[in-house]
């Protein structure tokens, strides 16, 4: 028996119910793929500047510590005295003198702790892979590398890192202003969403 050619008019709802269904799964799942990469490279960056942050620290840190008696500065050989030019003195300028960080004092416990750090935040040693165990090992290294920072913190007496809080105050450098520092701030996305990616918006 041929197949009633109206058939299909008592089956709209479902066919149109079915087309609807394929067409949204569809772009969900584009829109998913999209949205799932966007904040896993937002995610990854964030944790890489954290990690690079550390990283810088730990290496003025170690700078700061003194240096061994076999690496310290030399005298100046007599051929590389300051020379007198027009009756002046070539010296080293004030200025830079006081811009200079002090030095710690010796303490083996919070060298051992810098060395430790540097080898946590190590760029070299940080592996890019998107993989279960890689992306485990690096916020396994992330947060023991942020509880060192604090452990050394509170041995130099310092506070917490101005780049944790996004601003860095200059109080006592500029007469008391406060000056904004580097730091990243997450914008609101207004009226966009993820479907959009790709899509042109045509004006009302």
């Amino acid at each position: 028996m041929d197949e009633d050619i109206f058939d299909s008019l008592f089956h709209l709802e479902d066919s149109y119910y079915n087309e609807g269904y394929r067409l949204g799964v569809e772009d969900g799942s584009r829109a998913g793929r999209i949205e799932g990469r966007v904040f896993g490279l937002e995610k990854g960056f964030e944790k890489f500047l954290e990690m690079g942050q550390l990283n810088g620290r730990a290496c003025v840190w170690s700078a700061r510590m003194p240096q061994h008696p076999a690496t310290e500065q030399q005298s100046p050989e007599p051929d590389s005295l300051p020379s007198i030019t027009d009756g002046t003195v070539a010296t080293r300028s004030l200025s830079e003198e006081s811009l200079r960080i002090p030095s710690f004092r010796p303490n083996s416990r919070l060298e051992k702790h810098i060395c430790t750090l540097y080898a946590l935040s190590e760029p070299e040693s940080l592996s890019t892979e998107n993989t279960e165990e890689t992306v485990s090992d690096f916020d396994d290294r992330l947060k023991r590398a942020l509880s060192k920072a604090k452990v050394i913190e509170n041995i130099v007496k310092e506070r917490e890192s101005a780049l944790e809080h996004g601003e860095t105050n200059f109080n006592e450098q500029n007469g008391g202003k406060k000056r904004e520092g580097v730091h990243i701030t997450k914008a609101a996305a207004a009226e966009k969403n993820m479907e959009d990616f790709g899509l042109k918006r045509t004006p009302l």
